[in-house]
């Protein structure tokens, strides 16, 4: 059952030695120790019989190196040019797929045709979030034989160290929700390209030769995917059936400078269509540019460069930074969210009020943000995200704050419901699960190597995690071990035991809540709420809410009594509309603020912000029916009370406004 180790514990120890982080010689020593080989008495009696035992695990895709040379214009003493030679190590993509495609783990997250999702009977509100829902898919399948599947492959790239430029694979078949999760294994390691300085070349030949280089390798890298793509290989699937795949690119997630390399254009350039610079400014229907690979993480290209690059600093030139500083720092504190304490700006300027069609645009941008943010797209709400910053844009014109707007990223705007329709919402596609990877993939593999001919090491260290990993997959399967790791990679929010809410009382659809079984303040005064929480109003809050729920007369409320009070809730609210099974979970912390000993910083305030229901019905998108408030105290009563519930004290804000036309801000 555990393969070349005895038993479950000396698999356990080999497990933690080689996720550990400790270096080899560390290992060593430890199993040289006379209380390990006394007391435990593993078979591996060093370093190098673990890592035999290793090797003799399952393994994933195998590695080959493949050596590639690059002619230089320099030349050597004989007058020939001089020549640098690369290693390109690599997977075969196909049995990459295969590894994805086949994995029992994927087998509930996986899709095998393309659906249809409505909202409605009639069939007029179509639903599109996972690639399986978007149109691609079912253009592709049409031109396949009947009975056979598609897998989707994705390419991602991260450039960002010196050490190695990976790229990653992974498939649309699995759901978006598992394929983010870095410990699901979503996304697997296809190479890594050469980093080189180009040093046979002259410095002005370096950057065209590298951009050839980079579109040479990546050939070499994919070559085995266009055979496969075209003929469809026989493949074992997640919930073991026999299925003929065909694997076909479908996307290639990466910033906007490496789109540009990819599709090769320069960056003043649209990556994905052939408008004309001149016209980039102004809403367009120019052809799409004749490749698949132009998909890129277009959340982070608005959300990065319109908003942060450009909305941003014209704001900040038309309003001044006093003012627009002085409305960040009044933002409540939220754990989710970056807080400005001293606003986003240094500068001093005078205040100024806010042209009225500023804020049209910074609403119209911030808006199509969020709409596109979302996990689902309807019908409806890609009619909400049609662009209406040109509306209103030549205000800045006006004001001598831009002069055009032949910006590429906001001209990538035009593009956003074309590629939602035909591949997914973005949220499948961006790049922060690439940059989590490159820990994984890059830094720890170079760490744990002798930083020389650190690729081929790196290949080793991953060769024999992926093993471990299979491994322990295998006896989870099998209930060996337990199934730990679901439990210690989720955020710990909470630390002690978990109540939560019984399922028999939540309506479906409902959001559900948990609380820490044991109050970290049990027995907290009355009077400390008052002074510490700022609770004013908590004695009469309390008695109202007695009175409402308690025979009266029976309990009355006063300044002496006390109540167990809570740290933090936790609220699993379902997506808006219901359009995926996705859960946001939201953590409502009341904590007074308090000094820390010593050197350390004292702990700031945090009582969050939250809408409240009142009465009426409530949009599942917008804020009707709800209410603002800051929650001050979370608490239950002592028993003799007769009321069993977690209760809140909350601080009402000012109930919203209408919207003033035609901004639609409160």
């Amino acid at each position: 059952m555990f393969g070349p180790f005895l038993d479950q514990q000396e698999w356990e120890l080999a497990d933690w030695l080689m996720t550990s982080g400790a270096s080899q010689t560390k290992v060593d020593c430890f199993l040289h120790l006379d209380i390990t080989r006394e007391r435990m008495g593993p078979s591996y009696k060093d370093n190098q019989t673990l890592l035999q035992k290793i090797d003799k695990l399952p393994q994933g895709p195998t590695w080959k190196c493949r050596t590639i040379t690059v002619k230089g214009d320099f030349l050597d003493e004989n007058g020939d040019p001089m020549e640098e030679e690369l290693d390109i190590w690599c997977r075969d993509p196909v049995e990459c797929v295969h590894e994805l495609i086949g994995n029992p783990d994927f087998c509930d997250a996986m899709k095998y045709v393309p659906e249809r999702l409505f909202s409605d009977e009639s069939e007029e509100e179509e639903i599109i979030n996972e690639m399986w829902t978007a149109q691609w898919w079912w253009d592709m399948q049409e031109k396949l034989p009947s009975g056979t599947t598609i897998a989707l492959t994705q390419l991602s790239q991260f450039s960002g160290d010196k050490q190695a430029w990976r790229v990653c694979i992974s498939i649309g078949n699995i759901c978006k929700a598992v394929r983010r999760q870095t410990s699901k294994r979503g996304m697997i390691l296809l190479g890594y390209l050469p980093v080189t300085k180009l040093e046979c070349l002259h410095e002005h030949s370096r950057k065209g030769a590298g951009f050839r280089l980079f579109h040479y390798v990546m050939s070499i890298l994919l070559e085995p995917l266009i055979e496969a793509g075209k003929k469809g290989v026989q493949m074992t699937c997640a919930d073991r059936h026999i299925r003929m795949v065909y694997p076909i690119l479908a996307a290639y997630i990466a910033d906007f400078p490496e789109q540009c390399l990819i599709v090769g254009v320069q960056p003043t350039n649209c990556p994905i269509c052939e408008i004309d610079s001149d016209d980039r400014g102004e809403p367009s229907h120019a052809p799409f540019r004749d490749s698949a690979r132009t998909l890129s993480a277009l959340k982070d290209w608005v959300t990065e460069g319109v908003f942060k690059d450009h909305l941003v600093k014209w704001c900040l030139t038309h309003a001044g930074a006093a003012e627009i500083d002085q409305r960040f720092q009044c933002m409540p504190d939220h754990p989710t969210l970056r807080y400005f304490k001293k606003g986003i700006s240094t500068i001093t300027l005078t205040y100024g009020a806010v042209h009225s069609e500023v804020t049209a645009v910074a609403r119209a941008v911030i808006d199509f943000i969020y709409y596109a943010s979302y996990p689902s797209q309807s019908t409806g709400t890609l009619r909400r995200l049609q662009d209406t910053f040109h509306q209103h844009k030549e205000i800045f014109v006006k004001l001598g704050i831009r002069k055009h707007f032949q910006i590429p990223k906001i001209h990538m705007m035009e593009h956003y419901i074309a590629l939602i329709r035909a591949k997914g919402t973005p949220d499948g596609f961006n790049t922060e699960l690439s940059e989590r990877l490159h820990i994984d993939f890059a830094k720890e593999g170079y760490r744990a190597s002798n930083k020389k001919n650190y690729i081929e090491q790196m290949v080793t260290y991953l060769t024999r995690r992926d093993a471990i990993h299979k491994f322990t997959a295998f006896l989870i399967w099998t209930d060996a071990i337990p199934d730990s790791q679901s439990n210690s990679n989720k955020a710990d929010e909470v630390q002690e035991p978990v109540e939560q809410v019984p399922a028999a009382t939540v309506a479906a659809g409902a959001p559900t809540w948990s609380i820490t079984k044991h109050a970290p303040w049990p027995k907290t005064a009355v009077r400390t709420l008052i002074n510490n929480h700022g609770a004013v109003d908590f004695v009469p809050a309390l008695q109202a809410y007695l009175n409402a729920h308690v025979p009266k007369g029976c309990v009355t409320a006063s300044v002496y009594d006390f109540v167990d009070v809570y740290k933090q809730i936790i609220i699993d609210i379902p997506s808006p509309q219901r359009l995926t099974d996705e859960t946001q979970r939201n953590t409502i912390r009341a904590t007074p603020g308090h000094p820390n000993p010593g050197w350390k910083k004292s702990e700031p305030d945090h009582f969050d912000c939250v809408l409240v229901h009142e009465d009426g019905v409530a949009e599942d998108v917008g804020i009707k029916g709800y209410r603002a408030a800051r929650v001050r105290v979370l608490f239950r009563l002592p028993s003799w009370f007769g009321c069993t519930d977690t209760l809140a004290y909350i601080e009402w804000f000012t109930p919203f406004k209408p919207p003033v036309v035609p901004l639609h801000m409160s």
